[in-house]
């Protein structure tokens, strides 16, 4: 069964299939869910290539913030279908 693992929180959560980050809002801090504000912003630590592709809205304000970091996500436009282990940088 596949695992997200927080580091912030010390905790973890094993899920069927596919899970959106968002629905994490026990680990992670969320402010508009719609890709607009990067209060939700994680550091990838481990399991990449286990989450979904980055979004338009992601590639977006990364570039308004001047972000180019591959292990930066957005919770809020990421969904896991593996292993990750995700570090909240809020």
């Amino acid at each position: 069964m596949p695992n997200l693992k927080f580091v912030n929180a010390e905790e973890s959560v094993d899920f069927e299939g596919h899970v959106d980050l968002k629905e994490m809002g026990d680990f992670i801090t969320f402010g508009c869910r719609s890709g607009k504000c990067g209060i939700c912003a994680v550091r990838v630590v481990s399991g990449g290539d286990n989450l979904s592709p980055r979004t338009p809205n992601e590639e977006r304000l990364f570039e308004l913030l001047e972000m180019d970091d591959p292990a930066v996500r957005l919770a809020c436009q990421s969904r896991a279908h593996g292993d990750a282990v995700l570090f909240e940088i809020n």
